[in-house]
């Protein structure tokens, strides 16, 4: 089945050294609740690609593509949780029902799956990964007559290994925001009612998660990878600096549609930056500042590339 990708032309060169070359696939991840809705929202605003309406999972999770590529999981028992799970399911905590419905219809389903099922007989698994994903999504693209195509589940950049060997026209958005905020927002998201209950735990989740993401950049290569902060995107002296290098990654040039966006939209008041602060009781404020300085430390030691980002912003805030 034809993915649109094999007769995407050519795109001239540009002037400008840091536009690169524009992108057929570009997966937006992050922690969770670290805003890569709202960036695959700016750059869904461009005239070239089209946003996957929501996270598609299937490729990423566990139980997903790395799992069937490494024998963890059959292709069959996949199959089963992309028809039943991964299509449809129930979240309790947003008391509404999520999943592919929403965009694939059921015959496109159906017959994909098979497909990806007689591949796999035939020894094909990462073929049949492939085109699995384009036979289910590209149809979104290829309906609006759009050149590109964004999917924005989480685990993506943590899952690039192997997102990066299965689809090499790709490149991967890290979107990066404060881990106290995040922290807060997950726990509230929680509502009690699973990990992480408290700020403890909820910077514990954010800290395992940043490593996780780090390795996957490691595995798939940083020229593969940009890290973009959320926290510069809505405010201080570098948003728009940091909105240009953001569309430049992704090779596209600027639109009214996508600058209007940005402009209208990405502002601090729609990010609830320090929302940690109004989530957390006064008394607890200093030990959780100093927890999350141990943990910028420690992800700091090993290498890992994003906490530049993370504490220009808590030098922006402290200062």
């Amino acid at each position: 089945m034809p993915t649109g990708l094999d007769t995407e032309a050519v795109p001239a060169r540009t002037a400008s050294p840091d536009l690169r070359d524009p992108c057929p696939l570009l997966f937006i991840g992050g922690t969770g609740r670290s805003g890569t809705h709202v960036v695959s929202k700016i750059l869904g605003a461009h005239s070239r690609f089209r946003k996957v309406p929501n996270e598609a999972r299937f490729h990423v999770d566990p139980g997903g593509f790395p799992d069937v590529l490494a024998g963890r999981t059959g292709p069959d028992l996949f199959a089963y949780r992309l028809r039943h799970y991964w299509w449809r399911n129930f979240e309790p905590a947003r008391l509404s029902f999520r999943g592919l419905h929403r965009y694939v219809p059921r015959r496109r389903l159906d017959a994909a799956t098979e497909a990806f099922l007689r591949r796999c007989e035939r020894g094909e698994p990462e073929a049949a990964c492939r085109q699995l994903f384009f036979d289910l999504l590209w149809p979104l693209a290829a309906e609006e007559a759009k050149a590109g195509l964004i999917e924005q589940s989480c685990d993506v950049v943590a899952e690039a290994g192997t997102l990066g060997d299965l689809f090499p026209e790709a490149r991967f958005v890290h979107v990066v925001r404060d881990g106290r905020d995040v922290a807060a927002s997950r726990v509230g998201q929680a509502r009690w009612l699973a990990y992480p209950r408290t700020m403890g735990q909820g910077l514990a989740w954010w800290e395992s998660r940043i490593r996780r993401i780090d390795a996957g950049i490691r595995a798939v290569g940083s020229d593969r990878v940009h890290e973009v902060s959320l926290d510069d995107l809505v405010s201080g002296n570098r948003r728009k600096h940091t909105y240009r290098k953001l569309r430049q990654f992704a090779g596209l040039r600027n639109e009214d549609a996508m600058l209007g966006y940005f402009r209208r939209r990405v502002k601090v008041r729609n990010a609830h930056a320090e929302r940690w602060r109004q989530d957390v009781p006064a008394r607890e404020h200093d030990s959780v500042d100093a927890r999350y300085e141990q943990i910028l430390d420690a992800l700091e030691a090993d290498g890992i590339s994003c906490v530049r980002l993370l504490r220009r912003v808590r030098a922006r805030r402290a200062g």
